[in-house]
């Protein structure tokens, strides 16, 4: 269970630097796209298609990441005041809940694949590229859910961000 814990913890903190990288674009393009806007009133031809494109990816591999840390968004002002045992219900609740949603997300994009033919209309960027996004977030998501079952004596690690010294 270890290995299979520090696999996961691999892709994790690729999924974060992937991520941040991402954003860094992001930020830049949208920067650029204002600057542009501003002193020569055109903007970059194509920028809403790489802007969604790195949107897509940086909430999808950002999900795990923050599933993996446990630190998604969460509301447990009733799991709160439930006797431990109840508690632990509910987590074992919420990761069969998770790996049931991956395995119907797959199956979804699965059963649309063969009609993502469409291609962006400036970068020719394939439909496949954002619709295969959330496939790299239910996979190690569902996994982690599945680590979580058998280790659910883990407790919450650091925030994102401060195990690599941020």
């Amino acid at each position: 269970m270890d290995r299979f814990d520090n696999c996961l913890a691999v892709i994790s903190k690729f999924y974060l630097r992937i991520s941040q990288l991402l954003l860094l674009c992001l930020v830049l393009g949208v920067l650029s796209e204002v600057i542009m806007r501003y002193f020569f009133g055109k903007g970059v031809l194509g920028s809403s298609e790489l802007t969604r494109l790195t949107i897509t990816w940086i909430v999808f591999l950002m999900s795990f990441v923050l599933f993996r840390k446990r630190r998604h968004i969460v509301v447990t002002a009733l799991v709160d005041i439930m006797a431990p045992p109840l508690q632990r219900l509910c987590e074992k609740i919420i990761n069969v809940s998770v790996i049931i949603l991956s395995i119907y997300v797959l199956v979804q994009i699965g059963n649309v694949w063969e009609f993502l033919a469409l291609k962006t209309p400036v970068f020719q960027i394939p439909d496949t590229l954002f619709k295969i996004s959330p496939a790299f977030c239910f996979v190690p998501m569902s996994l982690q859910a599945m680590l979580n079952l058998f280790m659910p004596e883990q407790k919450p690690s650091q925030p994102v961000g401060a195990d690599e010294g941020f």
